[in-house]
């Protein structure tokens, strides 16, 4: 049983008040906030530039505005946002004294959208609001309607905002939002590239997720079944183009989304790191991290490493370096990079990246204590792509560690604090 393989935490488990899965769902959206008590009034629709200019808003619009909503529009999101952005939005969201706040678009859209549904009900700019955040006045009802297959921001109670150049964490249990809406329409036509990282990425979420320390049955439920649905639909999707199967990744990449509710592990540390030196979509790195995770890893419970192996493999092993390998193996058919030289990290960046990864985003979730020693090690089998020496590694720590950690981590993000790489987004606006 999956009580069985609970851990030792108990975090609230967040979700959404209401899903509404799909294709041709986002039409619903309007109905949805109405049957929550939201009163007819004005909404703010934020989306990316790129989800306005090919067209995907019309069915969220048409359907706000048959239940009664009149729509203002705030398209002005082209990358991840930032503190200016977030003011000019707030700023109409004020104006029209809206009464609910809806984000469509990928992760950046749909972060931006929570911190205008904060704003939009109290006082102050953004950086008044840095950290873990409890307004007393509630936020604006929040609509999600996700454009992209894996970040799971429609699931979560973060958003990332980049303020004065450093990008910032806002956690708040508010911006779980009152309705998400997975319309499997809004992702037909996503290129395949972007389905391949974005689709590795939730991968990674529902993976880590089972092996953090604060996991329970509720988030190693949703997470099994994540990753059971995305390890056999991903390459079809992605590849094939497969409308079907990209329904499901969008599903499952929800799921995914839900297991974050126990946090991430190292892979994230790993894949920021990765990304700071080598710029490349968050899901690639994800993707490449995951499998030495696995690897530094490897000693959770015997029983755990079985059930993450089973989930994985489809029923073929109860290995977790099975579980490893297979992981590779799907990324590599993907298409995606499976060493840190073919990104063109040289071997002498290893210590200095192995020293970022435990100070700069420790993990006090990983079931295997950080230090930079035996990162360092992880990470030189990574630059030579060798998932197989990675599992032969000495994982003894440095009995004297030079990096520190940074003071307050928050076990619950899966995102980057610094303004050296872009969690939320996958190389694309959408």
């Amino acid at each position: 049983m999956l009580l069985d393989l609970a851990g030792t935490g108990t975090p609230a488990f967040l979700a959404p008040r209401q899903v509404v899965t799909g294709a041709g769902s986002a039409a619903t959206a309007g109905a949805a906030l109405r049957s929550w008590g939201v009163a007819p009034g004005r909404v703010l629709v934020v989306a990316d530039r790129v989800v306005s200019e090919a067209g995907l808003l019309g069915t969220v619009v048409g359907g706000l505005a048959d239940a009664g909503f009149g729509v203002t529009v705030f398209d002005d999101v082209a990358g991840e946002p930032t503190d200016t952005v977030v003011a000019r939005a707030a700023d109409v969201a004020r104006a029209h004294a809206v009464t609910a706040v809806a984000g469509v678009g990928g992760g950046s859209a749909l972060d931006l959208a929570k911190a205008v549904a904060l704003l939009a009900t109290n006082p102050g700019g953004i950086a008044d609001w840095v950290g873990v955040v409890e307004p007393q006045v509630p936020v604006a009802p929040l609509l999600l309607v996700p454009t992209t297959t894996g970040t799971g921001a429609e699931a979560t109670r973060i958003s990332m905002i980049t303020i004065g150049g450093a990008k910032r964490i806002l956690s708040c249990a508010q911006f779980v939002p009152l309705v998400a809406v997975l319309d499997a329409d809004l992702v037909a036509d996503l290129p395949a590239a972007v389905v391949a990282s974005t689709g590795m990425d939730a991968i990674a979420h529902g993976v880590e997720s089972m092996l953090s320390t604060t996991r329970t049955a509720l988030t190693l439920a949703v997470a099994t079944e994540a990753v059971a649905i995305l390890t056999a639909s991903l390459e079809r999707a992605a590849l094939d183009g497969d409308r079907a199967a990209r329904g499901r990744v969008l599903y499952a990449s929800h799921l995914s989304g839900l297991a974050l509710n126990a946090g991430v592990v190292l892979g994230h540390s790993l894949a920021y790191v990765i990304a700071r030196h080598a710029p490349m979509p968050h899901g690639t790195s994800c993707a490449l991290a995951l499998p030495y995770c696995l690897a530094y890893d490897r000693d959770v419970p015997e029983a755990l490493a079985a059930h993450i192996a089973r989930t994985v493999t489809a029923g073929e092993s109860t290995h977790l370096r099975a579980a490893a390998e297979r992981v590779d193996d799907l990324a590599q058919r993907l298409g995606l990079p499976r060493s840190l030289d073919a990104v063109g990290i040289p071997a002498d960046l290893l210590a200095q990246m192995a020293a970022e990864t435990v100070r700069d985003f420790p993990r006090p979730t990983n079931p295997v204590p950080m230090a930079t020693a035996p990162v360092h090690r992880l990470l030189a089998t990574m630059h030579r792509g060798s998932v197989a020496e990675a599992w032969e590694l000495d994982l003894t720590p440095d009995p004297n560690p030079k990096s520190g950690k940074r003071s307050d981590p928050d076990p619950n993000s899966d995102l980057d604090p610094t303004p050296d790489a872009d969690p939320t987004s996958d190389g694309v606006a959408a």
